[in-house]
């Protein structure tokens, strides 16, 4: 009788253990699967940041060019008066 009772025991321990196993396995790709979203999300953020600062740079150059064609009207317009 101890011989079935030990080999119970036994038995319901590698169970508990199958099924703790079975837990962690599935809480590590759930970790695995949300790391993957993540840097997916964070390469498309950079991208998004990349194209905005060309953006950036374009509307910068477009004033620069703006601040000097008034500049020279201003100069062209100070000449006439003169």
């Amino acid at each position: 009788m101890e011989i079935n009772e030990t080999s119970a025991k036994k038995i319901k321990k590698i169970r508990d253990l199958q099924a703790s196993f079975d837990k962690s396995m599935k809480i590590l790709e759930s970790h695995i699967a949300e790391s993957i979203t993540n840097k997916e999300k964070l390469d498309s953020i950079k991208r998004d940041l990349k194209k905005a600062n060309e953006k950036f740079l374009e509307a910068e150059r477009c004033l620069e060019d703006l601040k000097v064609d008034l500049q020279n009207s201003t100069d062209n317009q100070n000449k006439k008066v003169l």
